[in-house]
């Protein structure tokens, strides 16, 4: 038996025996858990559509995880889960108390998303998830725990997500009044540009420690930039279907020219962030950067990656207050 085989089925046992373990201790009745067809009694759920089905989940659910989606949606909604596979972002940390952010525990695994044997010892009674593409988590837990499932094509899709997850926790009034709220500030901001709007360009551009990219109108940053009337450069100025970004070699960084650029470095761990720190640094210094009229009109700025990358309506909140800060010169 080969190494790879052999690898497979101890995990498909280990993984076989903790389901088993976990229905036989939840400390819910057997026939709560789960119905016949593997869904909850309507007399205790409520249906719920989503992109891989339907799901009956508690009317009012206590032990929620979120899997592959920031925490910020949920955060927004006053819904602080047990566990999520999100990291703890610095600008949610006033919508929780020291405890609250402590107490949510961290269910990922580096590079391979949720910790199956992690997500149920939190015992959840309900699991929201983002998925890019097929789910295996689904596949694995939704016969044990009520599951409803958001695959978006986009990072710039973060309202539907928002709005199903609002559904499935019974809090759709709540999402519609922070999306209403956020609309209205896109309005004004768009009337106090006025027809500045019609004569400005912008570029949405990332440094990786060995590389640069610009951002489409698919992505978080760019969906909003299109809300709120902003105009793209040609290159960005498109939304191909499951693509957010796309490299560009220095040689053909004239593609970025904008009349105003927005720049951000990111990393998953510090040594990255600090590699994609000093590419920037690196390429500030370069003859062909300085070729820009952008560069050259000094109207570059750099923000923050952690709500410009982000997903949901604190994020973007986030960034309409830098556009009100750059744009209209109103500090937040």
């Amino acid at each position: 038996m080969s190494k790879s085989l052999h690898h497979f089925l101890r995990l498909s046992v280990l993984l076989g025996l903790t389901l088993v373990m976990v229905i036989a201790c939840h400390k819910l009745p057997a026939q709560k858990v789960l119905a016949p067809n593997g869904k909850l009694p309507t007399s205790e759920c409520r249906v719920v559509k989503h992109d891989l089905g339907e799901t009956c989940v508690p009317l009012n659910p206590k032990r929620v995880v979120v899997l592959g989606a920031e925490l910020d949606g949920l955060v927004a909604l006053g819904v602080k889960p047990f566990g999520t596979t999100a990291e703890m972002k610095p600008y949610l940390k006033p919508y929780l108390t020291q405890a609250e952010a402590e107490a949510i525990k961290y269910v990922g695994v580096k590079e391979t998303g949720p910790s199956l044997e992690a997500v149920l010892s939190l015992k959840p009674d309900l699991i929201l998830e983002v998925a890019w593409g097929n789910s295996l988590t689904y596949q694995h837990l939704s016969q044990v725990v009520p599951m409803v499932v958001v695959i978006p094509e986009s990072d710039g899709q973060w309202k539907p997500a928002f709005l199903k997850f609002a559904e499935a926790l019974g809090k759709e009034q709540e999402a519609k009044q922070v999306l209403t709220n956020y609309d209205a500030r896109l309005a004004e901001f768009k009337a106090r540009m006025g027809d500045r709007l019609n004569h400005v360009k912008i570029s949405l551009v990332r440094i990786y420690p060995n590389g640069i990219s610009f951002y489409l109108k698919t992505s978080f940053s760019g969906s909003i930039l299109a809300e709120a009337g902003l105009k793209r450069p040609p290159a960005q100025d498109k939304a191909p279907r499951g693509q957010n970004q796309e490299q560009v070699n220095k040689e053909l960084i004239h593609v970025l020219e904008s009349d105003m650029m927005f720049v951000w470095t990111y990393g998953h761990t510090s040594d990255i962030a600090r590699s994609a720190q000093v590419a920037l640094k690196r390429l500030q210094s370069d003859p062909l950067w300085s070729t820009l009229e952008v560069v050259q009109r000094n109207q570059i700025y750099e923000v923050p990656s952690l709500y410009w990358f982000g997903n949901g309506p604190i994020a973007a909140n986030l960034v309409v207050d830098d556009l009100f800060k750059y744009f209209l010169d109103q500090p937040a």
